[in-house]
């Protein structure tokens, strides 16, 4: 998700997730996004948890209102337990839109270890959602993995329903290319003639 997308409900759900960020400048007359606040202006380092899409519209001006800090499933803590064992992690209780939110966050992560986070991660449940596509046991199977991992493993049960449908059938069996028949006939020919 590189881009956001107005009509996707996953990405106003992933825009709509709260990150932590701390304010860079007084805000006048904006003391109630801070809910402990008694003061009607916003101080500055005053550290909120607000919605992604707000942080992002505040980051991006200039100068930058506020700058925003990884949540706490890119920190350090969460990313050494996704690189020992990432198929242990029930994604779905940490976090629905992991991979999502990710592609969001890390453009501030100045490391680059959240892509490389969210990259291993998936290669490490890679196996673990294409067997789940194929089980018996749907309902376990599909308890520990996020949205955008059971979107994927749901395509994949359909498209191995209608690989198995086209087997069962038989009706339409594979017929050698026209092109591969006559590339082996020429490639015959020629060793005939050596």
């Amino acid at each position: 998700m590189s881009s956001s997308n107005y009509l996707s409900i996953t990405d106003i759900l992933v825009t709509s997730e709260k990150v932590p960020c701390k304010f860079l400048h007084d805000l006048p007359k904006m003391g109630f996004l801070d809910p402990s606040a008694a003061e009607e202006d916003l101080k500055s380092g005053t550290s909120l948890e607000v919605p992604l899409w707000l942080a992002e519209s505040l980051c991006s001006r200039r100068p930058p209102l506020l700058s925003i800090d990884l949540p706490k499933i890119y920190k350090e803590t969460y990313r050494e337990i996704l690189n020992a064992d990432a198929c242990t992690v029930d994604m779905h209780k940490m976090n629905q839109h992991f991979y999502e939110l990710g592609c969001y966050i890390a453009k501030y992560d100045i490391k680059g270890e959240v892509a490389n986070t969210l990259i291993d991660t998936f290669r490490q449940r890679f196996r673990m959602i294409m067997s789940a596509s194929v089980s018996t046991d749907t309902v376990n199977a599909l308890q520990p993995l996020s949205k955008s991992e059971r979107e994927r493993t749901d395509a994949a049960m359909v498209t191995e329903k209608a690989l198995c449908d086209w087997l069962k059938k038989g009706s339409c069996p594979l017929k050698i290319a026209s092109m591969v028949a006559n590339h082996r006939k020429r490639k015959r020919a020629e060793m005939e003639m050596l």
